[in-house]
């Protein structure tokens, strides 16, 4: 659908568990194919700049072919983005609350927003 359209998407999922409350939200998002070639690099410097400076687990884990279940320790939250049909990048959260919620959201068509 997208590539009909020459669009390529990004997929972000952000798994929170605020006072035992579990919420997860998978949002797909359209770009143009400029714009989703250069995604990677955006998110990756992004995620090294969030969160907390000390942090206890792997700032940037490259999923690939893995899946975020598998890559990420159970019971954490966490975010990830996907490319496309390509692997992506999660990220665990130290902390819930500073982590921002708006985290990779897309202004119209410019550079995610991180």
């Amino acid at each position: 659908m997208f590539e009909a359209e020459e669009l390529d998407c990004v997929f972000l999922e952000t798994n929170l568990s605020i006072s035992k409350q579990y919420h997860m939200v998978y949002e797909c998002i359209p770009l143009p194919k400029e714009v989703g070639d250069m995604a990677p690099i955006y998110f990756k410097k992004a995620i090294m700049e969030s969160d907390e400076e000390w942090a206890m687990n792997k700032k940037l884990i490259n999923l690939g072919s893995k899946d975020v279940r598998k890559s990420v320790p159970k019971g954490l939250p966490y975010f990830s983005v996907d490319f496309g049909l390509q692997g992506g990048f999660a990220h665990v959260i130290e902390n819930q609350y500073k982590f921002p919620r708006f985290f990779g959201k897309v202004l119209k068509y410019s550079a995610p927003v991180l």
